[in-house]
This record gives C-alpha cells, structure tokens and sequence, in this order.
C-alpha cells in the first residue's frame, strides 16, 4: 500500500478508534461496553501494524491528523447523533491516539 492510501486507512482506524473510545466514555447501553472494548484492542492493534510500515514527517501527521478529525464528525454524525459529547474531548482523544500510535510504531 502506498503512503497516501496508508494516511487514508490509517485514518479511517483512528478515526473509528476515537469514535469507539467517546462511546465507551458515553454509551447509554452498558450491555455494549465489552464489545466496544473489544474493538478498542482490535483498532489499536490494527493501527499500530499500519503505522509501523512507514516513518512519518509532521506534514503526514497533520495529514493524518486532518483525515482522522473529517472522518470523526461525519461519523458520529451519521451513525450515533444522540451521544453527546465536547470536540475539545475528541480533539484530546485524536491527539493521544496520535500520539500512542506514531510513537508506539517508532519502537
């Protein structure tokens, strides 16, 4: 895979990741928690393996950054309009999962 569909991928998980991370923090279905945990360890796994197949200027991270916060607001939008939340919140949470990941795939 080329690095600009990397970004766009890589994205698209974090993306999904954060989304899964405010949905824990706010699910008005306990029943769900487990599940979405779940799928924490499999994002976070999936991107971590992405990240680490190339190294990143901070041009691509702003990229990544930028993919990650367009793809949050459309969907959690389109797929979970009731859970309120603050987009400082998931501004913080893009920003560690950046973080964790980028650094975690420098090791």
């Amino acid at each position: 895979m080329g690095k600009n569909k990397a970004i766009k991928s890589l994205g698209n998980i974090l993306s999904n990741l954060a989304i899964h991370k405010i949905l824990v923090r706010y699910t008005n279905k306990p029943e769900s928690l487990h599940h979405l945990e779940s799928e924490i360890i499999a994002y976070i796994d999936t991107a971590w393996e992405q990240a680490g197949e190339f190294n990143w200027s901070d041009s691509d991270v702003e990229e990544i950054r930028s993919e990650v916060l367009t793809d949050f607001k459309r969907d959690i939008k389109r797929y979970y309009p009731d859970v309120r939340f603050t987009m400082e919140e998931a501004e913080t949470i893009v920003e560690e999962l950046l973080e964790e990941v980028l650094r975690k795939s420098e090791d």
